[in-house]
């Protein structure tokens, strides 16, 4: 007896022995996680892009197989989905460039015109001033300490030269890390059954009294994520082709790229909509006031619309959270990550929700046959 017990307790004090470990040396704890974190970035975002392209990849897969059932063909099915996956999201990619870059140059275009002519009043101002003119007269030049001036110049180069090589070697660790991730998303795909399996069998073989547990965990966490991307991606494109419709009977500008922008921002809980209600505001502010306080009123109709119609109807009940906890979500979200917070948060709120609430029923009926 005496020997069970302290197996028993083995494996607790050794958790607790880590964990003050973890908090004596944090510091030196916290370098090592953000190294680990730091080097598998590529992986970790591969894993999401795999995740998110295996939604698609699915979906052309079913297609496939009704399209083709020999046992023939049906060796071509996971590639056949792969790339179609991939397409798909590349010319998406490709709508959104065409509809937003050319819009967005002539935007910028107008901006810089803008800020032209207030430079020049600027100036024309200063040069009919009497008072500014005679502050300029006093300015001695002669009184310049031009050492010091050229000092400055040249940090001033070697600040602008490394600005350039930091800038060229984020470009280029972006572009590794992107392309690190493409490849690592891509064998996740073509093997996933494999690893699925794998990860099976290493819970039965070290969890056993738990698996069932673990494998209902998962499954409510993949359902809820999802569901929560399908159905936040088709209502974000309603929201936005519906934003683009009404702009352009209204004839107010840029009403591609807002629409582009609302259905991006759409796709954040909460926040998204004010965000890009607000870009749509200030870009249309830039040619005209009025039609920048119509849009407003446009886009409040459009998402009061959304919100009471659309929304129920797309997504309907698939995320399963109520409103407060939404927020709450948000909330959290948001101050730990930012807006990619604030999107991982809600679905993972949402299938914490689902699992306590089924815990509870189950406890709770387990009770009632306990008096009966």
């Amino acid at each position: 007896m005496r020997v069970k017990i302290q197996k028993k307790h083995l494996s607790l004090a050794i958790v607790l022995f880590i964990l003050y470990l973890a908090i004596r040396y944090w510091p030196t704890v916290a370098k090592l996680i953000h190294s680990i974190t730091r080097a598998s970035a590529p992986l970790l975002i591969g894993c999401m892009v795999a995740y998110v392209v295996n939604i698609l990849l699915n979906q052309y897969e079913l297609l496939y197989s009704k399209i083709f059932k020999t046992k023939e063909t049906q060796k071509y099915r996971r590639l056949f989905g792969i790339i179609f996956a991939y397409l798909t999201i590349i010319l998406i990619l490709i709508i959104v460039s065409s509809l937003v870059i050319p819009e967005l140059v002539s935007c910028i275009k107008l901006l810089v015109t803008n800020h032209g002519q207030v430079i020049n009043n600027f100036i024309r101002t200063i040069e009919h001033n009497k008072e500014l003119g005679a502050l300029w007269n006093s300015f001695d030049l002669e009184k310049i300490k031009w050492n010091q001036v050229g000092q400055y110049f040249t940090v001033g180069l070697g600040g602008t030269f490394k600005a350039v090589v930091s800038t060229a070697s984020s470009v280029v660790s972006v572009f590794t890390t992107t392309l690190i991730a493409l490849f690592f998303s891509i064998y996740l795909l073509i093997y996933k059954e494999m690893l699925i399996r794998q990860i099976k069998h290493i819970i039965n073989a070290y969890l056993p009294k738990l698996s069932d547990h673990i494998f209902y965990v998962i499954k409510v966490i993949n359902d809820s994520y999802s569901n929560y991307i399908i159905g936040q991606c088709k209502d974000a494109a309603l929201l936005g082709i519906c934003c683009f419709i009404g702009m352009s009977i209204l004839r107010m500008p840029y009403a591609s790229m807002i629409g582009v922008v609302t259905a991006i921002g759409a796709l954040i809980p909460i926040v998204g909509a004010i965000l890009g209600a607000s870009i749509g505001v200030i870009i249309i502010f830039a040619i005209s006031p009025i039609q920048a306080g119509f849009f407003l009123i446009f886009i409040i109709f459009l998402q009061q619309f959304d919100n009471r119609v659309t929304y129920p109807l797309v997504v309907g009940k698939s995320i399963g959270l109520p409103s407060v906890w939404v927020f709450t979500a948000v909330i959290i979200g948001g101050g730990i990550y930012g807006i990619l917070g604030m999107m991982f948060t809600v679905p993972l709120f949402a299938a914490i929700y689902k699992i306590i609430g089924q815990d509870t029923r189950n406890r709770l009926v387990t009770k009632q046959k306990m008096f009966i």
